[in-house]
Order: structure tokens, then C-alpha cells, then sequence
């Protein structure tokens, strides 16, 4: 399918080559043919990607100072010249319809900003382990619309997934602070602003490996991070003191029910009605419980 609307696929990389080329070849395999492919080296120790990048005439090699995943999406997207925003990690992979399916969605309907799906889990060696995830069959509907209320404290896009008009990019960032967990955040703040749409088919391989230091495996460092996603909804300018009390009471809750599921042998043991009452209090609680231990 040749398409008039430029799409860019970001691919952020650090020091893993191993899965780099099967990742772009996902991309140049795609049924939709209008794309650019920005490879961002964030600081790698052996320049592996520039050689890699080199060989696919539709690859640009962008090399920065590390700074993070958030960082690394960031600089590719102020460097892309699309209409439409791809982000894959390097170790996932596009299934080859992925963007025409996509593109058809946000060319159809204006009022969609963002095209999300379900993935398929592969393993290290990428066979597929049959698992998907994604949304039961029962609430799909509820990842398609204006879904900041359902969707906060309990699910996020799946990475590798989302195609997104690049306006978005023009009102929310990553958050460059945040080294882990930063998709949760950026994800909840974009809910906030746009309407997403969710297809139920799987349009992405995403890789769960046995690596201990991929940071999705270091569950430990999310504490706290609804307190730091609280502050940026501030930021954003919210300042209806009954929203930012339900945020507050949403967030608190998700950051305990973390907790426990982290630390069952440390649990966080909480009054209902002082949660009910003040729940900025218990918000702060799991960094300060942490600091303590």
C-alpha cells in the first residue's frame, strides 16, 4: 500500500545489537511503504547501530548522549518528519499490516489521535509463546474513546502498539526524569487530552525475555511513580480541586495495591476512611515507606 502520509518509526537502542535488525526488518516488511525509520543511539558503548541502520536506505541513524528511554523517544520525535508516530522498542516487532491498518483508522476519523491494539508475547529466540496481551473480550470497549477515568491506575498502551498523529507529541513529552515506568505516565497524561481507538487483533510481537535487567523486570523501581505522575497532571495545568482529589484517590490506591504486590511480606496496611479522607497523604506513602526501610 503507497500512501501520501509520511509515517516515522522510532527506534530507540543501547547497547543491545542482538535483536536491532530483525526489529527494522519488521518495519521495512510493512504492507504501508511511506516510512521513515530514525534509529536513536543513546549513547552506546560500540557503535553497532550506524552499520546497521546503513544497510536499509529507509533508516536514519541519530546518535545522542545517554539519557534514557524517555529521553531517546523524545529526541526522535523532534527529529521526525511524519504526520504519524510509531514507537518500537529494539528487541519488539511490527506484524507486516501494522501501519496500513493503523493509517487507515486516523485517516478516517480526525478525532482519533492515537491506534492502539493487542501484541503477541514472543521469547528470546522470538517464537511466539501463544500468549497475548491486551484487553479481554469482554472490555475491549473500554480502551477505545476518552478513557483517562478507566484507565487510570490500572492499564496503559501495550508497547509495541500505538501509531499516534505527531500533534500529540506537540502537547505531552515523555518525562525525562522517569527511568522506569515512564510509558505509565506519559500514557495516563495522554488519555487526559485524546481519544484513542483499540483493535482487538494483535498488530506487534512483543519480546518477554529471561534478562533480569531489562527494566519491565525491575518491578521494584515503580515505587512511587504515581506520586511523580500526580505532579505532572498538576503541571499540565489541572487545577479542579474535586479532579485532582480523584486522581489523588485513584493513584494512591494503584501505589499501595503495587506495593503489596512487590513487598507482600511488607505490606502497607491502610485505614479505608483515612484513605477516603486524605488520600495525598497515602499517595506519598510507599516513598516514604521505602526511604524508612
Amino acid at each position: 500500500m503507497e500512501n501520501s502520509s509520511l509515517v516515522s518509526v522510532i527506534i530507540p537502542t543501547y547497547n543491545r545489537e542482538e535483536y536491532l535488525d530483525i526489529a527494522i526488518q519488521s518495519v521495512i516488511s510493512q504492507t504501508y511503504k511511506n516510512i521513515e525509520i530514525l534509529v536513536i543511539d543513546d549513547g552506546s558503548k560500540i557503535n553497532y547501530a550506524e552499520d546497521i541502520c546503513a544497510k536499509y536506505k529507509q533508516c536514519i541513524y541519530l546518535y545522542k548522549e545517554n539519557g534514557g528511554l524517555s529521553s531517546a523517544r523524545n529526541f526522535g520525535v523532534k527529529n521526525a518528519k511524519g504526520k504519524y508516530i510509531a514507537l518500537l522498542d529494539d528487541d519488539d516487532l511490527f506484524l507486516n499490516t501494522k501501519i496500513e491498518k493503523q493509517v487507515t483508522v486516523l485517516e478516517k476519523d480526525k478525532e482519533i489521535f492515537c491506534v492502539h491494539s493487542a501484541a503477541k508475547i514472543i521469547n528470546d529466540n522470538g517464537v511466539e509463546t501463544g500468549e497475548i496481551i491486551g484487553a479481554s473480550v469482554e472490555k475491549a470497549h473500554k480502551r477505545s474513546g476518552f478513557v483517562f477515568w478507566n484507565a487510570l491506575g490500572v492499564w496503559v498502551v501495550k508497547s509495541p502498539t500505538p501509531l499516534f498523529r505527531k500533534e500529540v507529541f506537540d502537547k505531552i513529552i515523555f518525562d525525562e526524569e522517569i527511568k522506569v515506568g515512564e510509558d505509565v505516565d506519559f500514557y495516563q497524561r495522554m488519555f487526559y487530552f485524546f481519544k484513542v481507538l483499540y483493535i482487538e487483533e494483535p498488530l506487534a510481537f512483543y519480546r518477554e525475555g529471561n534478562d533480569t535487567n531489562r527494566l519491565s523486570k525491575k518491578i521494584e523501581k515503580y515505587v512511587g511513580i504515581e506520586q511523580k505522575m500526580f505532579s505532572n497532571f498538576i503541571k499540565m495545568g489541572i487545577k479542579n480541586p474535586f479532579t485532582l482529589y480523584k486522581i489523588a484517590y485513584i493513584l494512591a490506591n494503584a501505589g499501595i495495591r503495587s506495593w503489596n504486590t512487590i513487598f507482600s511480606k511488607n505490606p502497607i496496611k491502610i485505614n479505608r476512611l483515612n484513605l477516603i479522607v486524605n488520600p495525598f497523604y497515602y499517595l506519598k506513602l510507599p516513598i516514604k515507606k521505602i526511604n524508612t526501610n
